[in-house]
């Protein structure tokens, strides 16, 4: 072999070594025998019938799992991959809801080192994404998410929402947001709120939600936060929340309890996500865990939550339209409240 040819045989070998090095390892998917399939069918209807919110719904589910199995409906799932597809989707054809399927995931469960490592929370500023003002200086937030509550995500929110302070109108928009931060809700709620329901001594701190399991008790509440880190907005002066399909989770118990509360915030845009319930998850074998939803929002006020139906618009316009029928609802707002003796 010359020495050119000897060459480039070394720079393709290091290639490919190299390539070999930097590809991703493949997913595991843990292969599944007859009985740890029956163990994993069995278990997750156990689960069900113990620890869904509406436990009737989850008692037909699980039944016709048990069926499905003795049928051997499921015999063709030989690995967790497969029987995870095929088992939530018997479940959401009888109990459909975002937060009850079964999950597999492409590591070990049992193996802490294998986990992937949890998001930084203040890589995106807990998803309080910009504050801009717009024409006749109407205040405009958009939001991503709804972060969990921490000291740094407290402070983060004084900031964000002090921007907004001082303008006659605001607009908040949780167009795509969703977020299981319940408690960043309520926080960002604190901001744009009053008592409007006392005659006498207002509160200073108001119940907006609660979040109940299968057996009516609750299981958390939520209240807005008396004193705050810096300005409010006051619970007075236009607002507005822009929502769409995609608005889900705290996202939309945003929505609906400043919708609800007097009438504080006008809803502009599309129906929401659905999505008023909590889930909780549980390993049940090497690749696979139970997402089980084991609680119900309950609006204060109303009693009742958007599972299902999604957050109702007051001005019911396409998603691309929502900001700026926002802008001119809040434009004549200001007009008119200018008007008034």
């Amino acid at each position: 072999m010359g020495r050119k040819s000897w060459i480039a045989a070394a720079v393709l070998l290091l290639m490919t070594g190299a390539g070999a090095q930097t590809a991703a390892p493949p997913a595991l998917d843990e292969a599944l025998d007859a009985p740890t399939r029956a163990h994993v069918v069995n278990e997750f209807a156990r689960r069900l019938t113990e620890l869904h919110v509406d436990p009737a719904r989850a008692k037909a589910a699980a039944d016709d799992l048990r069926q499905r199995l003795a049928r051997g409906e499921y015999d063709d799932q030989l690995t967790a991959r497969a029987l995870a597809a095929r088992v939530t989707r018997d479940v959401a054809a009888i109990s459909p809801d975002r937060h009850t399927y079964l999950e597999w995931v492409p590591y070990d469960l049992g193996n802490e080192r294998q986990r992937p490592a949890p998001p930084v929370q203040s890589a995106d500023n807990f998803g309080l994404r910009r504050f801009e003002t717009l024409a006749d200086n109407v205040g405009y937030l958009k939001i991503t998410r709804f972060a969990p509550l921490d000291r740094a995500a407290i402070e983060a929110a004084g900031r964000f929402m002090s921007q907004a302070a001082d303008c006659p109108a605001l607009i908040i928009d949780v167009r795509d947001a969703g977020g299981d931060g319940q408690a960043m809700a309520a926080l960002l709620s604190s901001y744009v709120l009053s008592d409007r329901r006392s005659y006498l001594i207002p509160d200073k701190q108001l119940h907006l939600h609660d979040q109940i399991d299968r057996n009516g008790k609750v299981a958390a509440e939520f209240w807005t936060t008396a004193d705050v880190a810096g300005k409010r907005f006051g619970g007075r002066k236009p607002l507005y929340v822009l929502v769409n399909e995609r608005t889900g989770d705290a996202a939309e118990a945003f929505a609906y309890d400043l919708q609800q509360y007097v009438k504080r915030a006008v809803v502009v845009g599309s129906p929401t996500l659905g999505d008023a319930r909590v889930g909780a998850k549980q390993r049940i074998s090497r690749q696979l865990q139970t997402s089980i939803a084991i609680t119900r929002a309950s609006n204060v006020i109303t009693r009742a939550n958007w599972e299902g139906m999604g957050v109702q618009p007051d001005r019911m316009v396409a998603s691309g339209l929502a900001q700026e029928t926002a802008l001119a609802m809040a434009r004549q707002a200001m007009v008119r409240d200018a008007s008034r003796p």
